[in-house]
């Protein structure tokens, strides 16, 4: 879960995030559903707001031979993410790191930027957009999807 600059939200308890895990997996289900083929046979992934990377770890299984590194700027969400770091089963890797959505420019070109459920904690992500759009190999795509519940009470 992607925190981004807001002020009051310093810290994610993960704990508290896998208890929905369940809830949370089933929109990245859908999101990566409308996702067609990527232009190379061992694609970039980006996972914008990985979270405790439980999640990302769909990435591997959908593209076995992807390098995918998932993003959070939560210390206590990329704790997490350690148990699930490495080579995959299908010659891929998975990496985790600390980035900033309110800030991170990508230095390499990917095949896949996916966001599930971050950037509605990020303010002016739409203005980031073009330089993700940007970093797209040629027929690479960028997936996201935030929440539709404006008017729910949240809290992180």
């Amino acid at each position: 879960m992607w925190a981004g600059k807001v002020e009051d939200m310093t810290t994610w308890d993960p704990a508290q995030y896998l208890r929905h895990a369940g809830h949370r997996a089933r929109p990245f289900a859908d999101l990566l559903a409308r996702v067609g083929d990527l232009p190379a046979a061992a694609p970039r992934i980006a996972d914008l707001g990985c979270g405790p990377g439980t999640v990302t770890t769909v990435l591997a299984d959908r593209w076995p031979t992807a390098h995918i590194t998932g993003y959070d700027n939560s210390p206590e969400m990329l704790a997490r993410t350690e148990a699930y770091a490495g080579p995959t089963p299908g010659g891929g890797r998975l990496d985790f790191a600390h980035a900033d959505a309110t800030e991170w420019t990508p230095a390499q070109t990917y095949d896949l930027i996916v966001s599930n459920a971050a950037l509605q904690w990020v303010p002016g992500h739409l203005d980031r957009f073009g330089d993700w759009v940007t970093a797209l190999a040629p027929g690479g795509t960028f997936a996201f999807q935030v929440p539709d519940n404006i008017d729910a009470p949240c809290t992180p």
